[in-house]
């Protein structure tokens, strides 16, 4: 029997929002994926290629330095970061950003399908109309946690769940930055632990999993350095396959979207309860794909 499509848009208990996490994920394994592939694919490559040209010429620099009797200052000497780190971080951010764009489009066609989900085309749409916003917040909600865990650690704990609000709010709503930063201090008030503790356990998953899924390069990265010292011809192979690895590991970071999704339908259900009436207006219809209505 076909087990039962997942709802998003209702409440849940502590356990539900991560364990829904990984029930949404495994029945859009196939179509998120490719979604993935498709609007990531090319960043995630660029951000793999980039990184194993800037490892050649770190480790390339390590076994010069080793040679070279002023070891201390030979780094700052020879400028070990050079373009290729610098187009590393670009790519990483317009591929996370993409990432963060295209799981919750995803999620919000889906449920506006009736738990069907969407087509490439119809999520296409939504990346090009939201991709923009979601990068200027993504650099400006980085700066303002960065500044909050500067601030003795506890503020940037603090904000951490809000500001993981911030973005479903942008996308399920069609909201502006501005809008979804009030409405997630709304929505998060009386809360707080409760969506925390879905998060917090979630990054710890995922944190772990990144840790076994990188395992083989750091293996490969150590048998590297053992036996192939002596010539950075024979180090090429293993670094590009070691960079990509890790590079593929940034895909794991769905885990934690998906569950800051659930925290925002969990406490907009709790606040409002707007599930139910979202389900009885579409009780026998067919949605289209055209964007809502913006609210401020």
């Amino acid at each position: 029997m076909t087990p039962q499509k997942i709802e998003l848009a209702k409440s849940r208990e502590f356990g539900e929002l991560v364990s829904d996490t990984f029930t949404f994920i495994r029945q859009n394994f196939k179509p998120l994926i490719k979604a993935l592939a498709i609007f990531c694919g090319f960043f995630f490559i660029a951000v793999a290629i980039t990184q194993t040209l800037q490892q050649i010429k770190t480790v390339d620099l390590t076994r010069q330095a080793m040679t070279d009797p002023d070891y201390g200052n030979y780094f700052s000497r020879s400028g070990r970061f050079g373009i290729e780190y610098f187009l590393s971080i670009i790519f990483m951010l317009l591929g996370y950003t993409t990432l963060t764009v295209t799981v919750f489009s995803y999620m919000s066609l889906y449920r506006e399908h009736g738990n069907v989900p969407p087509t490439i085309e119809q999520l296409w749409v939504y990346i090009k109309y939201f991709f923009l916003r979601i990068f200027g917040s993504t650099l400006l909600l980085s700066i303002l946690l960065a500044f909050a865990f500067a601030l003795c650690l506890i503020p940037g704990v603090w904000l951490s769940p809000i500001f993981g609000l911030i973005f479903p709010i942008m996308v399920f709503e069609n909201a502006g930055f501005g809008y979804a930063f009030n409405r997630s201090f709304n929505l998060i008030n009386n809360h707080w632990w409760a969506t925390f503790g879905a998060m917090i356990i979630m990054f710890i998953i995922t944190y772990i999993a990144a840790l076994i899924f990188s395992m083989p390069s750091v293996v490969l990265m150590v048998i590297n350095l053992l036996f192939h010292a002596p010539s950075i011809a024979k180090s090429v192979p293993i670094i590009a396959v070691v960079t990509l690895l890790q590079t593929l590991s940034i895909t794991l970071t769905v885990m934690p979207l998906v569950t800051s999704a659930l925290c925002y339908f969990n406490l907009n259900e709790i606040k409002e309860g707007t599930g139910l009436i979202d389900r009885i207006k579409r009780f026998g219809t067919q949605t289209d794909s055209n964007l809502p209505a913006e609210e401020y």
